[in-house]
């Protein structure tokens, strides 16, 4: 999956700021729920307008190696944590919706309930979008 970050511009000594929302998705039409294209391929996911974490449930992100190039590591807060449990138990066989800046980056099936408080973005970002992104997303 590809990010396209093209036309950002930040002032020197600025750090852009991302939107981050993890989303409730479905394979297959639900009302109430739009159609998106993920970024950089032809998949299409239904994914509803409910966000189930944000910004705000982020502790910190850094970009760390992964297996096809540069992953975004998210550490949530504790009240992001738990909701991030919920949400992968109340969605398993689903496909959780993960949108940057209102760009549907990746929609991965959730397989089973993950507790933590840690998860990866990954996608085939570029270093300096992966930055952006980890940069972006705890901006305070």
């Amino acid at each position: 999956m590809l990010v396209t970050l093209a036309g950002c511009m930040t002032m020197p000594g600025t750090k852009p700021k991302v939107t981050l929302q993890f989303r409730p998705g479905s394979n297959t039409p639900v009302e109430g729920f739009t159609e998106m294209t993920v970024t950089g391929t032809d998949h299409k996911v239904f994914i509803s307008n409910e966000i189930l974490l944000s910004n705000g449930d982020v502790e910190s992100s850094r970009v760390v190696p992964g297996s096809i190039g540069p992953e975004v590591e998210i550490v949530f807060t504790k009240t992001g944590a738990e909701k991030f449990t919920r949400a992968t138990e109340h969605n398993i066989m689903k496909p959780l919706g993960i949108l940057v800046d209102g760009q549907l980056i990746c929609a991965p099936i959730v397989h089973e309930k993950i507790s933590g408080g840690r998860a990866e973005i990954t996608g085939k970002f570029s270093a300096q979008e992966a930055r952006r992104i980890a940069d972006g997303i705890t901006e305070k």
